[in-house]
This record gives structure tokens, sequence and C-alpha cells, in this order.
């Protein structure tokens, strides 16, 4: 009986520890925001949005040309083309075997590029949802929560069986919090909130959640800036979503998913 007890007590650890990881931990993203520069490279990254592990060999195509991720999830290009090109957009399409193949831009302002980190969504089957919270440094912990019938999935419960799963809870600012609805169903109801758990600071208009549908980046949502502890996100009825958040921005690049 004790090895069982033991047994389990190390497992919930093991998921506490999985949950708890920050994709991009303090060195990795100095190192891909800050660090590289001084070397004029120029470091794009992608990771998993469910176990946030590195993605490598991924085809990244930038304009016309063709890139692949290496060990680390990188694709490393010279710096120097993107200071001198000061304000520029560039197709950018992220894709490999088993991912939702997402097509965005890659945004340089002022010689600066925004976004430089990219979270791509295993595949899902059929009606399956995913949904992913991303933000800037603060508030630190943000939390993402899934209410359904008879089941309420965050921090505190990180699994309804057969329903949904938190796969992600970061607590050190930027995100992710991801959370996978399975098979939504028809007859229920269901409503995606967020939650500002440090309440270090408000939410601002970094925040914004990503809703995959099946195989489809269906959507990106930004959030309004707020100092509200508790935002609602969207609502599912009928297999219908309905956004609860409505953002008139001219400011496009918060509605590319990355960062």
């Amino acid at each position: 009986m004790k090895l069982v007890k033991f047994s389990l007590l190390c497992l919930l650890m093991a998921m506490s520890t999985l949950v708890n990881a920050a994709c991009w931990e303090k060195r990795e993203y100095r190192e891909i925001e800050n660090f590289s520069e001084l070397d004029n490279k120029l470091i794009l990254s992608f990771k998993d949005a469910v176990n946030c592990n590195a993605i490598g060999n991924a085809t990244v195509k930038l304009g016309k040309l063709l890139y692949e991720t290496d060990s680390n999830g990188y694709v490393t290009l010279p710096m120097t083309a993107f200071i001198e090109a000061g304000n520029i957009e560039l197709p950018m399409v992220i894709s490999k075997s088993g991912y939702t193949t997402i097509n965005t831009r890659l945004i340089v302002a002022a010689g600066t590029v925004l976004n430089r980190r990219m979270l791509l969504s295993p595949s899902l089957a059929g009606s399956s949802m995913r949904f992913i919270l991303q933000w800037s440094e603060a508030p630190k912990d943000l939390d993402l929560h899934l209410e359904g019938n008879g089941f309420h999935v965050s921090y505190r419960n990180l699994r309804a069986a057969g329903e949904a799963i938190l796969d992600q809870d970061t607590q050190s600012g930027f995100g992710p919090e991801t959370i996978t609805l399975n098979n939504v169903k028809q007859h229920q109801h269901y409503k995606l909130s967020v939650v500002n758990y440090s309440g270090g600071g408000n939410i601002d208009e970094t925040a914004k959640v990503l809703v995959y549908v099946g195989d489809q980046l269906n959507s990106i949502i930004p959030l309004n800036a707020t100092a509200s502890r508790s935002v609602d996100v969207l609502e599912i009825s009928s297999g219908k979503i309905n956004k609860l958040q409505s953002v008139n921005t001219e400011n496009q690049s918060e509605l590319i998913p990355g960062w």
C-alpha cells in the first residue's frame, strides 16, 4: 500500500512539474530576444503548445525562402538584414506532420522583430478544440478556466475525465496557458474565461487567446485591457463559438499567433 501511495505521489509531482514549467526559461528567452542580436543572429523558436517541447524538422517558409528548424526548434538567420529593413511584414508559413499548419506574418518594426517565438498545436480530431492563452511579461500569472456541464478545468482541477485537460499552466509571465477540450458535445454549454490570479498589474492588450478547432486555427481573440480579475472570453453552445470579447484595433500584430 505504501508503494502504491508513493507511486501516485511521484506521478502527481511529475504532472505538476509539467504544467507549471514555462515554455521558454529565462535563459532561453534572453538568448532569443537579446543576446543573439549581439552575434548578429535572429532566432525564431518553435515549440509544442501542449508539452512545450522544441519542434525540430519543421518547415518554415519565410517569403520565398524555405528553412528547417534544428533540434532546438530554432531557425537562425542573420539579423543585419532585418535591422536595415525598417518596417516590413514577411509571409510566414510553419508546417510539420502532426501539427496544424500556421499561415502568418513575420513582423519587423523599426528593425525589431516582434514575433520570434511560436507555439504549434498538435492536430486535433473531429470537433475537439484547443485554447492557448499568451500575454506579455506581466501579470505574472494569468489562468485559463473552462467550465462545462458538471466540470470546471483550471489550475485547481487539471482534468475532467473524457472532457478536457489543462495542458500548460505558466506562472511566470508570457504563457502559455493551454486547455484541450475533447469532442465538443452539441447539447453542452461551455464557457472559457481568463483570471488574473497573481493580481499584479492589469490584463493588457497583449493578452490573446488562440482557438483551434479540429485541424484549423479558428480565430485569435485579443482581450480588452482591464483591471478586472476575471474576463469572459467565449461561450460554446450547440457546437458554435460565441466570442465575448469585442476589440476594435488597428494594430494587426495583435492578431499574430506568436510573440
